[in-house]
């Protein structure tokens, strides 16, 4: 029997309990055991902050600036999940949650879409190629609304993948996914889909019926109320924020494209969204005579929507990338399933070897900072984050353990098909994304933290202080030293000079900090172990 069992493969794609047992192992590490740091993750949970402490819900603010870039709904789910899992976990953790939720909304109908468009294995194998995308590994796992645009993407596009057999329902999930676009990331989000379904109507003759007409009705009608309830209350609640909101939604559309910011989407593309764009890229050569058929002229005119958008939006960064994940991953599966044995091999044996090779060295560094030895790779882990001290977690040990078996057992164990490609690298990257938060979560976290900083800013302060203004503080140390410390500064660049006490100043190690002025004397200066950024306190005299 024993035999028999081991004799049996791990059957590809995976499904039922061991595909739920891998989404699990890449959503969930990483939530909790570490504070905010300065990416998404602080923005956000800076704004949850405000939205909870202040009992404002329809305006969100950051540090109690108004916070004009994306739409409420990410906040409002994270501030739910705040409320709802406050007893066992800190603020922070909790609105993590959230980026859990969206992403598995994402994975689920992107599941569906791909079903729906090209069969159930490779429905399976599209949300194994987004699981994948090193792009979505970092931000999956911070407080980031692009989570919510990308599900509402993903839905939207599902709907419109089930027009032709299910008119009223994709009309439904249509506007659904709209809706969630809009209040996830304003116009940015919600033209992705209205131009993508006008593309689709245009280019396909299959969807050129009368059910796709009125499945596109359907879903207006439903992201009416999405896209009218909240903006009116802003205009009637808030009219300075609601006319603020819009003009920097315009903006941030309706910029002329710019070389540089094309290169530099192309380059962050070319990683973060990695296996899906050489899939998608190989299938739209492979299938160019059929871009017309609906299970290409979806995701493909969804992608190309997109990618244009991306050229004129003011100021591209690498979250506004993350809306190529959904039409890049769609058809990616399709493509994974029909290409050659070659490209699976090779394609497997990279993600193999890459994937066990990082992971063997981040065990083998860890053995190294917990023993000493070897000594060399011991000492280089506490040079790069000095004043850190090893210290062993059982939980996230047995984790570790747990996840380099399943690696592994998949390794050895799986089928030799065509499929394996996709499984294993989505199943790699969960490995080491999984090791990072586990083994190594301390160690990043001692190096990324703000709250030392924050803390000790605090203690320099009279209980009584008045206000602080702020020159080059960037947004995230903004809700860094509001959510830990309460400290809320006056930008001297949106506000001008104020007569404010205290001056709080950000530069770097590269830059000389020009001394703000006589009237001005420095009371303090800090800074996190081994960053370039230098924070001084600066108070008034007289």
């Amino acid at each position: 029997k024993m035999s028999a069992w081991y004799a049996r493969r791990i059957p590809l794609p995976l499904h039922d309990w061991p595909l739920a047992a891998l989404v699990a192992a890449f959503l969930l590490p990483g939530l909790v055991g570490h504070d905010p740091w300065k990416t998404e993750d602080a923005i956000g949970i800076g704004v949850v902050h405000q939205m909870l402490s202040t009992g404002n819900w329809l305006t969100p603010t950051l540090a109690g600036e108004p916070f004009l870039q994306d739409g409420p709904v990410y906040f409002w789910v994270a501030a739910v999940f705040v409320r709802l899992l406050d007893f066992v976990l800190p603020t922070h953790e909790a609105a993590r949650f959230a980026s859990t939720f969206f992403v598995l909304l994402a994975l689920w109908w992107i599941r569906l879409a791909a079903r729906e468009l090209y069969g159930r294995t490779e429905g399976d194998l599209s949300m194994l190629a987004l699981l994948g995308c090193l792009g979505l590994m970092w931000h999956a796992h911070e407080t980031a609304p692009d989570m919510a645009m990308i599900a509402g993407l993903a839905g939207a596009y599902y709907g419109i993948a089930i027009t032709q057999r299910a008119p009223l329902r994709g009309g439904v999930f249509y506007g659904l996914g709209c809706g969630l676009a809009f209040l996830a990331k304003g116009l940015f989000g919600v033209a992705q889909p209205l131009l993508a379904a006008l593309l689709v109507l245009l280019c396909s003759t299959a969807y050129r019926r009368r059910e796709f007409g009125f499945a596109v009705a359907t879903g207006l009608a439903v992201l009416a109320p999405f896209a009218a309830i909240w903006p009116f209350l802003l205009h009637s609640e808030a009219p300075a924020y609601y006319q603020a909101w819009w003009a920097w939604q315009i903006q941030n559309i309706t910029s002329a494209p710019r070389w540089e910011y094309i290169l530099d989407t192309a380059k962050t593309l070319s990683w973060a969204a990695w296996p899906a764009w050489p899939l998608t890229l190989w299938a739209t050569w492979a299938y160019r005579h059929r871009l017309r058929e609906p299970g290409y002229a979806v995701p493909f005119m969804a992608g190309l929507v997109s990618l244009v958008m991306l050229m004129f939006v003011e100021s591209p960064d690498e979250m506004d990338t993350l809306v190529m994940l959904v039409p890049l991953a769609i058809p990616a599966g399709s493509a994974a399933v029909r290409l050659g044995r070659g490209a699976v091999n090779a394609l497997a044996w990279f993600a193999i070897m890459t994937f066990t090779l990082i992971g063997a060295f981040m065990w083998l560094m860890w053995f190294a900072a917990l023993t000493g030895i070897p000594a060399k790779l011991a000492a280089n882990a506490h040079r790069l984050q000095p004043g850190w001290e090893m210290s062993v977690h059982p939980v996230a040990l047995i984790g570790a353990l747990a996840l380099t078996a399943g690696w592994l057992i998949l390794v050895f164990r799986s089928e030799r098909s065509n499929l394996r490609a996709l499984t294993h690298w989505a199943a790699g990257a969960t490995l080491c994304w999984g090791l990072a938060a586990t083994l190594w979560l301390d160690w990043i976290d001692h190096g990324r933290s703000y709250r030392s900083v924050a803390e000790s800013l605090r203690a320099q302060l009279p209980e009584h202080y008045g206000c602080i203004e702020s020159r080059g503080l960037r947004l995230p140390q903004r809700g860094l030293f509001d959510y830990h410390a309460g400290l809320e500064t006056r930008r001297r660049e949106v506000h001008g000079t104020t007569d404010c006490a205290y001056l709080l100043v950000q530069t770097s190690t590269r830059e000389r900090a020009a001394h703000p002025g006589p009237e001005w004397v420095q009371v303090w200066e800090g800074s996190r172990p081994r960053d370039r950024e230098r924070y001084r306190l600066y108070r008034r005299q007289g």
